[in-house]
């Protein structure tokens, strides 16, 4: 399915509004490559690219000076041109090119290490900071719960269906058995997820759910295990009869039919962007039916470079030598 994608009908650059300099960031989160801050500023106009409403509803992603990262210019065209048209759009979380001050990221990083030495910056974040030699950032539909009678569901499908590269005689799908190699713990497995099955998708969403009421939500029940059944339900019927996991597995199947250890042409590097997407699901707890939105996110363009071609081949080499895929999954 192919989905047009409005923002680069003309050449990036013309596209790419310039973020004010006295924007206000708040840090949010983080992962391996990219930090999230919400925006503010307290002289937005009402309109325009930088208005007081699309603040209030967008988050930006500024890239962390990893010598493995692409410019977040080639990043953009890359999920513009290639990634985004492989989905739905209704699956989509929303993204936009801006060009962002180098101020702007260097006042970030001082105020990275003002949050380490509080402690309030996870230590093994420590000593990343962003690249300031990055001339653009993403601007993302933020996902987040609007009012106390929503949850954010937030998790990684990963391999979808096995690795083609997998033994024949598989116990194991390729994330599970990749799991017991590195530390033997519990998790999801995506399988499940995909398998059309109410009670094997409801096994794996246990996994995927808050254990404890989310910041700021509102209990209308007794407990918070109660609403936690109501929020499992919608999340379970929505992954059963969405098009988000039949779309994932479809991609995964088409894109890379040998695997990790076959050729490693161009559809196993896009298999591979699908295979590392973030899905965003927010829940709203009092719709009386369905009342879950979702966004596909974090789909960064992948690259053989720097090791990595070598790095998938021996994972999986481990995987299948060691006989982790045909271990016993019960």
């Amino acid at each position: 399915m192919t989905t047009t994608i409005t923002t680069v009908t003309k050449p990036v650059e013309e596209n790419s509004p310039l973020l004010p300099a006295d924007i206000e960031l708040t840090y949010l989160a983080e992962g391996a490559a990219n930090i999230i801050y919400r925006l503010q500023s307290p002289t937005a106009p009402s309109s325009g690219p930088f208005s007081s409403t699309v603040l209030s509803t967008r988050l930006i992603r500024l890239r962390k000076a990893l010598p493995s990262a692409q410019p977040n210019k080639a990043t953009f065209n890359y999920i513009s041109h290639t990634a985004f048209p492989l989905f739905p759009s209704s699956l989509l979380v929303s993204t936009e090119l801006v060009r962002v001050p180098r101020a702007v990221l260097e006042r970030e990083n001082a105020r990275l290490l003002s949050l380490e030495a509080l402690g309030a910056r996870s230590k093994k974040r420590h000593g990343l900071y962003l690249e300031t030699m990055e001339e653009y950032a993403f601007l993302v539909a933020d996902m987040s719960a609007r009012t106390g009678r929503e949850v954010l569901v937030e998790f990684k499908p990963k391999w979808v269906v096995q690795s083609p590269s997998a033994p024949q005689d598989a116990r194991r799908c390729r994330t599970c058995a990749l799991r017991l190699k590195k530390d033997g713990g519990r998790g999801f497995c995506p399988l499940d997820l995909a398998s059309g099955e109410a009670a094997r998708i409801r096994r794996a969403v246990d996994y995927l759910l808050p254990q404890k009421p989310p910041k700021g939500f509102e209990l209308r029940e007794l407990t918070w295990e109660l609403e936690k059944t109501k929020l499992e339900e919608k999340v379970v019927d929505f992954l059963m009869n969405s098009e988000l996991m039949p779309t994932l597995a479809g991609l995964q199947t088409r894109l890379d039919p040998q695997g990790p250890l076959g050729e490693m042409k161009k559809g196993f590097l896009d298999a591979m962007t699908v295979r590392d997407l973030t899905v965003f699901l927010r829940v709203d707890m009092d719709a009386p039916s369905g009342g879950v939105e979702c966004g596909i996110g974090d789909l960064d363009m992948k690259s053989k470079e720097n090791g990595k071609e070598a790095y998938w081949r021996d994972t999986e080499r481990g995987l299948v030598e060691g006989g982790f895929y045909e271990l016993d999954s019960s």
